[in-house]
């Protein structure tokens, strides 16, 4: 009797202590879950929902909470499970990140509501709070659409093509962390490209990614100006001059640079910019050559558009992990690698076989050892001066930002990269949209589908009903 009542006792402490190690890994496995979180989309053949590092950057600076309101109809639109997605992959960055999904239909009540609330007048809309600050997101800053025609009703049928709503979304939480935008200026009055232009040579669509970034621009006339400070510049831009600056302008920008100021400077070849001696007082050196790499060369391309691949260990370029295209390039390069007052670091590489041609006029192109500059050559050159504050990107080509390039491989975010690093701002990276891609579909035919439901239907059970019986014929015996 007692060594039952003992047997019982231990059975029981065993268990008793099973179900407590058991409880004990269940709390375990989850605070790992909870600190250590991880997210994969196993319905998307793209990353659709995996968050940019610019974006987890931002999430993390969050200085208090933002709350996003979602109104839309989940049975009519494709933007509202996508939005639902990517707000819970940004709270699990950043449990300052809330959400409320408003469905039309259904939330009448909570609608009617918010919608008086927060002034919304249009479906498919996201609201973000931040603290008595907001910012209203239509449907067309999200996605992009297509519209095909119905030729059952002749209507159209709406089809989303391009999901944006992460870069609406950060740019949204920029704007409302930063109400005072920081302004890039353009000059303007030498040939530059600008920023007004909506054609293949402007620079609308740079215009358009700075402001998304919550960067304000606008032309400059240095002509008409009697100082130039960071403090009403906070980088200058200058694009592909095609005349020279006045002397009183580059004095204008050299006393800017000088007294700390930001600058990119795009001067493209075979062309007279007036600033090639200003930037040599900078540790930059401008070639007057052609940058030329037969290694990395689109098919039928003109071999004086440039692929480059090779960066410096830069955060401009740290993350960058596609090639840069560039119509027509000449070498930027450092002057002296050893000035330790303005520190010069090399940008943009061709490769061992690349070089800078020096004889532009003709339509071949070939080395000639002791005239050429020989391989490796740069194409883009960043500067900077830790005393006084100064930092300045030169690169030998403007055209890589024109509305027809910038959309070219990793032109945009080697752009906006350098002009966030002009501004001190290294913890952004771009972020790309994302395309809308089909949910996965498995095609089986018949005999894989007869397969699959024996197995399912048939095998498992019958291989539990054996476990049990091996089980009971244990016990028995």
């Amino acid at each position: 009797m007692r060594s039952q009542l003992q047997r019982r006792l231990t059975y029981g402490a065993n268990v008793a202590v099973a179900l407590v190690l058991a409880g004990v890994l269940v709390v375990m496995a989850n605070w790992l879950a909870n600190k250590y979180p991880f997210r994969h989309d196993f319905v998307q053949t793209s990353d659709m929902y995996r968050l940019a590092d610019k974006t987890k950057s931002v999430l993390r600076e969050l200085p208090t909470n933002v709350h996003f309101y979602v109104f839309s109809n989940p049975q009519d639109s494709e933007l509202y499970g996508k939005l639902e997605r990517l707000l819970r992959a940004y709270g699990d960055v950043s449990r300052r990140v809330s959400f409320t999904m408003v469905d039309s239909i259904r939330d009448i009540a909570k609608l009617r509501a918010l919608v008086r609330e927060l002034s919304v007048d249009a479906p498919d809309t996201v609201v973000v709070v931040y603290d008595d600050q907001k910012k209203v997101l239509t449907e067309m800053d999200m996605a992009d659409f297509r519209f095909d025609h119905d030729y059952n009703t002749g209507g159209q049928i709406k089809k989303m093509r391009l999901f944006k709503g992460e870069q609406a979304f950060t740019s949204a939480l920029l704007e409302l962390m930063h109400p005072v935008k920081l302004t890039t200026r353009f000059t303007v009055k030498h040939g530059e490209k600008s920023i007004m232009a909506n054609g293949a040579d402007g620079l609308s669509e740079a215009r358009r990614f700075l402001d998304r970034d919550n960067l304000e621009s606008a032309p400059l006339e240095l002509v008409t100006l009697q100082a130039l400070t960071p403090s009403n510049c906070n980088v200058l831009i200058v694009a592909g001059p095609t005349k020279p600056f006045l002397d009183a302008e580059v004095n204008l920008l050299r006393r800017y640079l000088l007294d700390g100021g930001r600058a990119l400077i795009l001067l493209d070849p075979e062309l007279k910019s007036g600033l090639e001696e200003m930037l040599a007082e900078f540790n930059v050196r401008v070639g007057n050559n052609v940058v030329v790499d037969p290694e990395r060369r689109l098919p039928y391309a003109s071999p004086l558009q440039l692929i480059a691949g090779l960066y410096g260990d830069h955060p401009i370029t740290r993350r960058l992990q596609t090639f840069t295209m560039f119509f027509l390039a000449r070498s930027v390069s450092v002057r002296d690698p050893k000035n330790s007052v303005n520190v010069a670091d090399d940008l943009i590489m061709t490769g061992d076989k690349g070089w800078g041609e020096i004889k532009t006029d003709g339509d071949t192109f070939r080395f000639d050892e002791g005239e050429d500059l020989a391989g490796p050559v740069s194409v883009g050159v960043t500067v900077e001066n830790k005393k006084s504050g100064m930092r300045l990107v030169v690169i030998g080509d403007s055209d890589f930002i024109t509305n027809r390039e910038i959309v070219q491989g990793g032109n945009r975010d080697l752009f906006l990269n350098t002009v966030n690093w002009l501004l001190k701002r290294e913890f952004l990276v771009a972020i790309g949209t994302k395309t809308v891609v089909e949910m996965k579909r498995l095609e089986l035919d018949k005999l894989q589908l007869t397969i699959v439901t024996v197995t399912v239907i048939g095998v498992i059970p019958a291989l539990a009903l054996v476990a049990g019986l091996a089980v009971w014929l244990t016990r028995r015996r």
